[in-house]
């Protein structure tokens, strides 16, 4: 009897086995992907447009000479605004802190704007010593910045402000033709005068990253520079016949400068 039992209770348990040997097994749930992290150091290009507002004046000062005194003299330069393409380069680094984003950012860019000054005739428009033919430009080739950023991310997405200090090279020449005036010959004077301003820089962007390591975005930002008072060499502003004697006066630019710029940013981060 105890043969007989024994198979009779465990067959039911048997079959239940077997069918569940023929279930499918359930895969295990995958983990999901990790959210997107902005901390690390990225390097990358930049190129778009600039637009640059210049104004001032140029001046030329009292002085005496063996051809007498001369009274001083000031044109003033026409505001302008100047456009530009630019393109460059920028290096960082980010550290992602919950949903902020703080990090610290340099750039160099590379365009080419020049505004130039052409004293028009008649002659009797012209402020002394200034004479229908003069001619003043005002150029730069870079601009430089060091600044710092801080963004609000939500995963691959960044919108940020960032602001600093900034740089420019600005460049004035001054041309001041030779002329004959009342009998007298007066020489002509030209000069090149350089300098590197200092300013600071304002503006936000809006970054992508399109990979782990791609990001793109575009990015627009406004800077101030303080005026900068170039040389303009000695223009003779009186003479005797023929050929002088003259008297000689310093001549100085003065200029005051902002810029603004839209770009778009391609960058590796590593």
């Amino acid at each position: 009897m105890r043969t007989l039992f024994l198979p009779a209770v465990f067959a039911p348990f048997a079959a239940i086995a077997a069918q569940a040997a023929d279930m499918p097994i359930k895969a295990r749930p995958l983990p999901p992907p990790a959210a997107f992290s902005w901390t690390g150091c990225h390097i990358g290009g930049n190129a778009g447009g600039k637009w640059a507002t210049t104004s001032g004046s140029v001046d030329v000062a009292a002085a005496n000479g063996v051809a007498g005194p001369t009274a001083a003299g000031s044109l003033p330069l026409a505001e302008g605004t100047l456009s530009s393409g630019i393109g460059g380069v920028q290096l960082g680094c980010d550290y992602q802190m919950g949903a902020f984003v703080y990090g610290v950012e340099g750039d160099a860019e590379w365009g080419n704007w020049t505004a130039s000054r052409i004293v028009s005739p008649p002659i009797a428009a012209a402020p002394f010593p200034f004479i229908p033919g003069d001619s003043f430009g005002i150029s730069s080739r870079w601009e430089n910045s060091v600044r710092s950023r801080i963004g609000y991310a939500w995963d691959r997405w960044m919108l940020y402000v960032t602001g600093g200090v900034s740089w420019i090279n600005v460049r004035v020449d001054t041309n001041y033709i030779a002329a004959r005036l009342n009998g007298i010959n007066f020489p002509a004077a030209v000069t090149s005068d350089s300098a590197t301003l200092t300013g600071g820089t304002f503006g936000g962007g809006l970054e992508f990253a399109m990979t782990n390591n791609l990001i793109a975005g575009v990015e627009g930002r406004f800077a101030w520079y303080d005026g900068h008072t170039y040389n303009g060499g000695l223009l003779a502003t009186s003479g005797f016949p023929p050929n002088g004697p003259f008297t000689f006066a310093p001549s100085t630019t003065a200029v005051h400068m902002h810029t603004s710029r839209v770009v778009g940013r391609l960058s590796w981060k590593f």
